[in-house]
């Protein structure tokens, strides 16, 4: 019987090996009380990973930005976060993963759009806001349209990149070819053993259903940062904070002293031997920070 089960789970492996890789760790959330729902919005059915507790529970949503782990990119943390007493929400934004792909644009308005319908479906109200990468734009776009929903805003390793960011993420995460994908893959799934170049051909095969999303929110990035640059007023008496990777080599750390500057008042944390996804690298250290922040108040940065 053990031989059949790891026969099937090496034939599906190798069909689908981005799948599997998922799968995985859904198993391994599930574990840790992390479960993967699903619900109905307006503009489709979108997937996300959610903790256990209570409903008075200050809530979290956390935006995942590019690559293959999508909504699991949070993997690392959630259940910590979850530990000190916070419901923490992790969706799959439209035209990743399980969630809805359909022939629209999917604009950074677009998906902050469907973050609000998520944030209103489930009631949640004076959210914590955390984006990564693409999904600190969504969070930036959310805030400024409605910062009366939003208690603090946390970004990481992304958030007002103009296009000559647009262009270093969409050659660094938006793969062309099966060689660039083994790049993005091992930093998104640590501890993968070696596998042969044709396990990555079939890997874009999984991957390729999340590219137009994700090519098409680089592509909104002049016209979507220049409106959330018109509204930064608005969320002038929101906790704000910046967490970087001083040796992030997809945006450069230099993007966060940029982004400080227009956001006064913004806390900064740089990690220093840490890359572009601070999250998944050094997961305690980023846990504390990212805590540490949580219990800020306005006034009190």
């Amino acid at each position: 019987m053990a031989a059949l089960i790891l026969g099937v789970c090496s034939a599906a492996f190798y069909l689908h090996p981005i799948g599997v890789l998922r799968w995985l760790q859904l198993v391994r959330l599930g574990w840790a009380g992390v479960t993967r729902n699903e619900i109905a919005l307006n503009d489709g059915l979108m997937t996300y990973l959610v903790t256990g507790g209570y409903p008075e529970q200050e809530p979290v949503v956390l935006i995942h930005g590019m690559g293959p782990s999508a909504a699991l990119e949070w993997r690392e943390i959630m259940k910590t976060i979850s530990e000190a007493h916070y419901k923490v929400i992790a969706p799959n934004l439209f035209g990743f993963d399980g969630s809805e792909h359909k022939q629209v644009r999917y604009t950074i308005a677009y998906q902050a759009g469907a973050v609000e319908q998520l944030i209103e479906a489930l009631r949640l109200d004076h959210v914590n806001l955390v984006g990564h990468g693409l999904g600190a734009d969504v969070a930036l776009y959310l805030t400024v349209d409605h910062p009366e929903r939003i208690e603090r805003l946390i970004i990481v390793s992304g958030g007002l990149i103009g296009t000559s960011g647009a262009k270093k993420l969409r050659q660094n995460l938006l793969p062309g070819s099966a060689e660039a994908l083994r790049a993005q893959v091992e930093t998104s799934f640590f501890g993968l053993p070696p596998m042969p170049g044709f396990m990555y051909e079939r890997m874009m095969v999984d991957v390729a259903q999340d590219i137009p999303a994700q090519s098409d929110m680089l592509d909104s990035i002049p016209t979507d940062e220049a409106h959330i640059r018109s509204r930064l007023g608005q969320i002038f008496n929101i906790v704000t904070a910046i967490i970087w990777g001083g040796k992030d080599q997809v945006l450069a750390v230099g993007h966060a002293q940029a982004l400080h500057a227009v956001l006064p008042g913004s806390a900064t944390a740089i990690f220093k031997d840490t890359g572009h996804f601070p999250q998944l690298e050094h997961p305690e250290e980023f846990d504390d920070t990212l805590l540490f922040f949580l219990k800020q108040r306005e006034g009190g940065r």
